[in-house]
């Protein structure tokens, strides 16, 4: 049976319910914009679905939930790669009895229901369905009605409209709130999601260090912005294009993080972003906080380390500067920041300073030999800087702001 087309011409619960009718087997593939996602039919049973969208892994979920340690998993993830066929990491888990039946249930059920709604919140893309993507019959853990499974996504689409409009945004930065109870009652998800509101995260991130699906976590939220134990506020990174914008770029993450933390005069808060790369979405890590000054304003940014260089240089055009922070323990940590500066001349455009740090008391490279290792121009200032001192951090952000048009 030949079944493709456009979602904004056919929905997805009448593809569903003809799949169930007819009861096909095989994978209905679905792919929207930079995202894709796919749905395992067997005998018009949904056995397994995956999308790019619908967060955390199965493993991960497990690791994170406290059913499953990461180097178990780290184990059977190679295991699975290395297999001349392929399988799914679930019936793997319960073949070496890592998993409990009942759990690895339970976490595959709502990493199908997830993408599933990920899919039937779609108001346009495409899907076809291949009656060979099948996965092997010893891998099958749950069998799901596929009406069930519509209605539970339809009732999903509702309820995330609702909740959403509440939130806001998953850029939006969740805090606790006072709301002039004497006590509060939470159930034991809500206390699990309120364990990550630090007034730090936006939602997307603490989705994805939580493990918890998108759906539950809005509508967790959404019920605790209503009883007034949290509120949002928007996020930092917003004004990244609206304002003077400096980004650090170091090769340790932590560093970066610590004179982040210095130099910024409001709180530093996490974002996660996607971002396409080669028509595939990668996950974006960013810190973000302000720094206010006589003179005015300025967003201050870093990227996780491990950042494609492209999307650096994309979000370039929205920077107004680099600070380029340079360990200086030992001649090999400065040259670990070569990458980093031929970074900065492909970028060409924006000025840039070095910060030079000191991460233990011993011996230290010279700002001269600095500039030999890494071949700076004369005109590239070099600043010897304690990341944990706030004249020293703000003195590198002055000589920066110095250098831009």
């Amino acid at each position: 049976m030949e079944l493709e087309g456009q979602i904004e011409e056919v929905g997805l619960t009448d593809v569903f319910r003809l799949l169930k009718l007819s009861a096909r087997t095989g994978v209905l593939n679905v792919s929207w914009g930079r995202h894709t996602g796919g749905v395992y039919f067997r005998d018009g049973r949904i056995n397994y679905a995956h999308s790019t969208r619908s967060g955390a892994p199965l493993g991960e979920r497990l690791v994170k939930a406290g059913e499953l340690r990461q180097g178990a998993l780290n184990a059977v993830l190679a295991e699975q790669r290395e297999a001349e066929e392929p399988r799914l990491l679930g019936s793997m888990l319960r073949e070496k009895g890592l998993v409990s039946q009942e759990a690895l249930e339970q976490y595959v059920r709502a990493q199908i229901e997830d993408a599933v709604f990920n899919l039937f919140g779609l108001t346009e893309g495409r899907f076809e369905f291949d009656l060979a993507g099948v996965p092997p019959v010893d891998d099958i853990v749950v069998s799901l009605d596929a009406d069930a499974v519509v209605m539970e996504s339809c009732r999903r689409v509702d309820e995330w409209a609702l909740a959403m409009a509440q939130v806001g945004s998953l850029e939006k930065v969740p805090f606790l709130a006072a709301n002039g109870a004497a006590t509060v009652s939470l159930t034991r998800h809500e206390w699990d999601v309120v364990c990550f509101i630090d007034g730090c995260r936006d939602v997307n991130t603490i989705v994805a260090d939580s493990g918890f699906d998108r759906f539950a976590t809005v509508k967790t939220l959404y019920g605790l912005m209503n009883a007034g134990v949290v509120g949002t506020r928007d996020p930092t990174l917003e004004l990244l294009g609206q304002t003077m914008a400096i980004a650090l770029k170091g090769p340790i993450d932590v560093y970066n993080l610590t004179f982040l933390t210095t130099v910024s005069t409001s709180d530093v808060s996490a974002h996660l972003r996607i971002e396409n790369v080669d028509d595939e979405p990668v996950e974006v890590r960013i810190s973000a906080g302000v720094r206010d000054a006589d003179d005015g304003s300025a967003l201050i940014y870093f990227c996780e380390s491990r950042t494609p260089a492209s999307i650096v240089k994309r979000m370039a055009m929205e920077t107004s500067g680099y600070v380029v922070l340079v360990n200086i323990n030992s001649p090999d940590a400065v040259v670990a920041s070569r990458p980093d500066i031929a970074l900065m001349t492909e970028i060409g455009d924006r000025p840039y300073v070095v910060a030079a740090y000191a991460s233990l008391a011993d011996e230290v490279v010279s700002t001269e030999q600095v500039r030999r290792l890494l071949e700076l121009p004369d005109k590239v200032p070099v600043l010897v800087t304690g990341l944990r001192e706030p004249e020293e951090t703000a003195a590198v952000i002055v000589a920066l702001t110095g250098l831009i048009p």
